[in-house]
């Protein structure tokens, strides 16, 4: 009976070694691809860096397979200029020749999270997710009273992994990539793009997990 006591109490220790739930946030610089190289404007190009977060909380079925729920938003502000010719294909008054811009990104992603044990602190990480991308663009005319603003909303990937860091027993510096395909619809949508193509954000994520 003791021996059985024992055994029971080795094995409930050894299970409370890695936490079944971890909660991760973090700071997140997002590569959006925006595709406006070819656009008409003079500061365009088809990537803009975008500041925000990264969120997310795992459930783990075995020691080292989990589920993944995934939140993350970025942000971008921008004054685009442009020619007098662009401008007058758009609409835009004459002589109007900048528009300032905001750019924002949301992804809700859920997916299998796996962890792999080492011998040292560091704890290596693979995750696959997938769900809905988020897209928000508004336009503001600074000269006058012109306002434009649209969204979409589609189908996206989040690929990548990263590495745990240990601080402590219940937590972990985390280190992030992520590859971010989001498939837009042809809607003629100005959120980001306006046509049906697969966009190929980045992003690479810093934070704290707590366990």
């Amino acid at each position: 009976m003791l021996s059985l006591l024992i055994a029971a109490c080795s094995a409930a220790v050894f299970s409370q070694e890695r936490s079944k739930f971890e909660a991760a946030v973090g700071f997140s610089i997002s590569s959006i691809d925006t595709g406006q190289q070819d656009s008409g404007f003079s500061n365009a190009g088809n990537r803009e860096t975008g500041y925000g977060f990264d969120t997310s909380l795992t459930g783990y079925v075995t020691d080292k397979f989990g589920i993944e729920g995934n939140f993350d938003g970025h942000y971008k502000n921008k004054r685009f200029t442009t020619d007098p010719v662009t401008c007058q294909a758009i609409g835009c008054p004459v002589g109007l020749l900048s528009i300032d811009t905001n750019i924002s990104t949301y992804n809700f992603m859920a997916g299998p999270h796996v962890r792999f044990g080492t011998s040292g602190r560091v704890t290596p990480f693979l995750h696959a997710l997938a769900g809905a991308n988020h897209a928000r663009v508004k336009l503001n005319f600074p000269t006058s009273d012109l306002k434009f603003k649209d969204s979409q909303t589609n189908f996206g990937l989040k690929l990548g992994g990263g590495l745990d860091v240990g601080m402590s027993s219940r937590t972990a510096l985390r280190l992030g990539f992520d590859y971010n395909p989001v498939f837009e619809r042809d809607d003629n949508s100005a959120a980001i793009n306006g046509r049906g193509r697969t966009r190929n954000d980045v992003m690479f994520n810093v934070g704290i997990v707590f366990k």
